[in-house]
C-alpha cells in the first residue's frame, strides 16, 4: 500500500503525463518523438505537402484568439481548432487554372443589352 502512495507522490510532479507516460525520460521520450505525417497513417495520393503535415498549420482560434469570450459564438466553433491528422485529405486533385488564366486576358463579360427599366424617382 506504500508502493501505491510513493508512486502517486512520485507522479504528480509538474510535467507528468499519466495517460501515457511513466516516468520523466518517458515523457521526455515521446515529447522528441517526431511529428507523424498523414502518408505515415494512411495511404496517400498526390498530397502537398501542408496536408502531409498537418502540424503546420498555424493560425486558428485555439491557436491565437484575442476575441473576448463575452462575444464568440457558436459559429466560431467550426475554424476552431486545426486540422487533424485524421480530418485532412488523403487524395488531392487540384484544378488547373485555364479559366482564370482565359478572364484575366479578355476582362469580365459586360451586358451590352438594351436597358428597359424605369429609372427610379428621386425625391427633393
Amino acid at each position: 500500500m506504500t508502493n501505491n502512495q510513493d508512486l502517486k507522490e512520485q507522479q504528480m510532479h509538474p510535467g507528468f503525463c499519466s495517460a501515457t507516460c511513466v516516468d520523466r525520460a518517458s515523457l521526455q521520450n515521446e515529447i522528441q518523438k517526431p511529428e507523424l505525417k498523414t502518408s505515415d497513417v494512411f495511404i496517400t495520393c498526390n498530397l502537398p505537402k501542408r496536408f502531409d503535415h498537418p502540424h503546420w498549420f498555424n493560425g486558428y482560434g485555439c491557436q491565437v484568439s484575442k476575441q473576448h469570450p463575452f462575444y464568440r459564438t457558436s459559429a466560431s466553433v467550426y475554424g476552431w481548432y486545426p486540422p487533424g491528422l485524421h480530418s485532412v485529405p488523403t487524395v488531392f486533385f487540384p484544378k488547373n487554372q485555364r479559366f482564370s488564366n482565359h478572364l484575366s486576358q479578355s476582362g469580365m463579360y459586360r451586358n451590352y443589352s438594351l436597358n428597359t427599366k424605369l429609372d427610379p424617382q428621386t425625391y427633393k
